[in-house]
């Protein structure tokens, strides 16, 4: 039989060229109806297709498949019991046959919802006196189906927005894709996006695999379809009311968007959602897309702006206030050594409140520059101690008592100071915060070490944790003290010591308080105590008459006055003061001088341009200049004088400083003076 020759009745040709199911015909392959199925076989095997029309006296009655026939005859005994069958023996169970001008979302949808080896099967276009018109395959049907996607979709990008072009080019294909599997699929499971339909209520009416995912439903109990449910109670309360807009807001409306915090198995996790109302089905698609690392970035990029800011503007104040400080400080020492003995009490106590002021800026210093990351022997003691002088106002102004137990014995640990020390201070803020409406807030430190590890406890008498939050309270973003609290400090908190090869743990009992213990291995202490700047070992010396000559460079007149004045005390020496270095490249240039003290900030020439200019024009001199600084508010700053051998004075210092440092210089300087022509 030809297998390309049709039956007689057949029309060679189309009669409707424009129809578009008649377009997607691939080929007219058929066999008659009594056809043995040995014939049938041949045929398939000497031509390719994989399936063929029935006819039945000019009509089709049925469909065959390749598959079908080789089953039936190529078993044992197949092709001797069913070689002489009629091929109607092997005829498809639910063939689908349309006429040539059957609706064309009909037969797409149901040739495309078919189910297993049956969605294969090709549909039969027939005639309307039920002649074969031809087969057409399901890979067309997906093509024009595609195809037809791509022009609605085009049509709607075209009217409006982009972003706004592209919710309702995927609103309007999922409404009209209700009702095909297929195509559901095509533009709905495979979104880069987590989507979600859901009705007013916010019940999850369907869901792509991207939604599945990004929160762990495989992990959830099946009966939970509750959006709201991986809410916090605050949460869930905004968004019902945002569901309850969508529901009574105009069809055009354009989507809205918001950040909710889910509380997933993974941890707690912030999602941006677009909702918007699909007036065709009554329900509200969400989008979701998981913000928590771009959240994270932007606050962390914040949180280091403001750092930038609170460095200068610390450092700043810092300086200003060291300038102040050290004639404060200098001219006490003064007059301690010339003040009558009822007088000494009183410039001691001078004395002792300008080094307890300087403390504190260096201790907000501390805390403002931003971690260096070198781990170095930390004493926890007096940790504890600067932590708490920290937090002296807050603690006085709530009333709180401060309970510090600690061992005789220093306690050594390895690790940032700055860093830990913030560790502690947000334990301490914490349990006052926990103390609110207490009548008698009390905090007890406690330190102790068994050898090999040190524990830190902070206990308060607050209101305490539930036990169904003691276990989140180290999660990002959880956090019980509402709108103030940002739910990041004990997460930050435990990530520094765990970097610190420790750990927190929290115990706690509502309504009696909690304690958190900050667990460390025990570290060496330092090999040798180095001698400070601030405090050295020899003291001041009342020398005889010298020739030497020194010269003081500062823009603060009542610093450069105390520093003459000191190094005339402390060594009778002849002493010039100028306020910057322009000044002081004069000097230098018309005399000699057996040592040189320099601000750093300055007017017009700074300390780093007269070491420059004293190395290119008086290197002879340059193993004379001792700076002097209040900090300069850079935070390269340290490292810049670690590089330089040249000795640093830091603003404030006392009598017994300047003398430590300057003496080495002087005394290694000649007693004749010869000036330079």
């Amino acid at each position: 039989m030809d297998r390309v020759q049709p039956p007689a009745g057949v029309p060679d040709e189309d009669p409707s060229p424009a129809s578009k199911l008649s377009e997607l015909v691939h080929h007219r392959d058929w066999v008659d109806a009594q056809t043995p199925l040995a014939d049938v076989q041949k045929l398939f095997q000497d031509h390719p297709g994989d399936f063929r029309a029935i006819v039945d006296r000019g009509g089709v009655v049925g469909l065959c498949s390749r598959a079908t026939v080789g089953f039936m005859l190529g078993s044992r005994y197949g092709f001797s019991l069913y070689g002489n069958s009629p091929v109607m023996t092997a005829r498809a169970p639910r063939p689908l046959i349309y006429r040539r001008d059957a609706s064309l979302p009909r037969v797409l949808d149901e040739a495309l919802s078919r189910q297993g080896s049956e969605f294969f099967e090709d549909i039969v276009l027939v005639d309307e006196h039920e002649r074969l018109v031809g087969l057409v395959p399901v890979p067309s049907l997906a093509r024009l189906q595609l195809k037809l996607f791509g022009e609605q979709l085009a049509r709607v990008t075209s009217q409006d927005g982009e972003l706004r072009e592209q919710n309702l080019a995927l609103f309007q294909i999922n409404n009209q894709l209700r009702q095909s599997q297929g195509r559901y699929k095509a533009l709905f499971e495979n979104n880069a996006l987590g989507v979600a339909l859901l009705d007013p209520d916010g019940v999850i009416v369907a869901h792509n695999r991207r939604f599945e995912q990004l929160l762990q439903l495989q992990e959830r109990p099946q009966a939970s379809f509750q959006l709201a449910s991986w809410m916090t109670s605050s949460a869930q309360q905004s968004f019902r009311r945002l569901l309850a807009a969508h529901e009574r807001a105009a069809p055009d409306t354009e989507p809205s968007v918001t950040e909710v915090v889910f509380e997933l198995p993974r941890g707690a996790r912030r999602f941006e959602l677009h909702s918007s109302w699909v007036v065709e089905t009554g329900q509200i698609c969400v989008f979701f897309e998981d913000v928590t690392e771009q959240h994270l970035l932007k606050q962390r990029i914040a949180r280091q702006e403001k750092q930038n800011m609170l460095d200068t503007l610390v450092a700043g104040v810092a300086h200003e206030l060291n300038n102040k400080l050290t004639p404060v400080l200098g001219f006490a020492d003064l007059l301690q050594l010339v003040a009558p003995e009822p007088m000494r009490a009183h410039t001691l106590c001078i004395r002792q409140s300008a080094a307890e002021a300087a403390q504190i800026i260096r201790q907000l210093l501390n805390l403002s520059r931003p971690a260096g990351g070198q781990a170095n022997p930390v004493e926890l003691g007096g940790l504890c101690r600067e932590a708490l002088q920290m937090l002296r106002f807050q603690l006085m102004e709530t009333r709180c008592e401060q309970h510090l137990h600690l061992p005789v014995e220093p306690v050594w640990v390895r690790g940032d100071p700055v860093q830990l020390k913030q560790v502690l201070i947000n334990l301490v803020l914490n349990a006052m915060h926990a103390m609110e409406g207490v009548p008698q807030p009390q905090i007890t430190l406690t330190l102790q070490s068994d050898g090999a590890s040190v524990v830190l406890s902070v206990r308060d008498v607050g209101s305490g944790i539930s036990p169904e939050n003691l276990s989140r309270i180290f999660d990002p973003f959880f956090t019980t003290k509402g709108p103030r609290g940002t739910g990041l400090g004990l997460s930050v908190s435990l990530g520094i010591v765990q970097q610190h090869g420790g750990e927190i743990t929290a115990e706690s009992t509502p309504g009696e308080g909690s304690t958190f213990s900050i667990h460390l291995p025990v570290g060496q202490p330092p090999s040798a105590l180095l001698t400070t700047a601030a405090e050295p070992a020899e003291p001041v010396a009342h020398p005889g008459p010298s020739r030497r000559r020194a010269l003081v460079v500062d823009d603060e007149e009542f610093v450069r006055q105390y520093m003459q004045e000191a190094l005339r005390v402390c060594f009778n020496c002849s002493v010039e003061g100028v306020p910057d270095g322009l000044e002081a490249v004069e000097k230098l240039r018309r005399g000699h001088y057996d040592l040189i003290l320099s601000d750093i900030r300055m007017p017009r020439m700074d300390g780093f341009q007269l070491r420059a200019w004293l190395a290119e024009n008086r290197p002879d001199l340059s193993g004379r200049l001792v700076f002097v600084t209040g900090h300069a508010g850079a935070v390269d700053l340290d490292q810049n004088l670690g590089g330089l051998p040249l000795p640093v004075i830091r603003k404030p210092f006392t009598l017994d400083t300047i003398a430590a440092i300057c003496r080495p210089i002087l005394e290694s300087s000649s007693e004749s003076f010869a000036p330079i022509a």
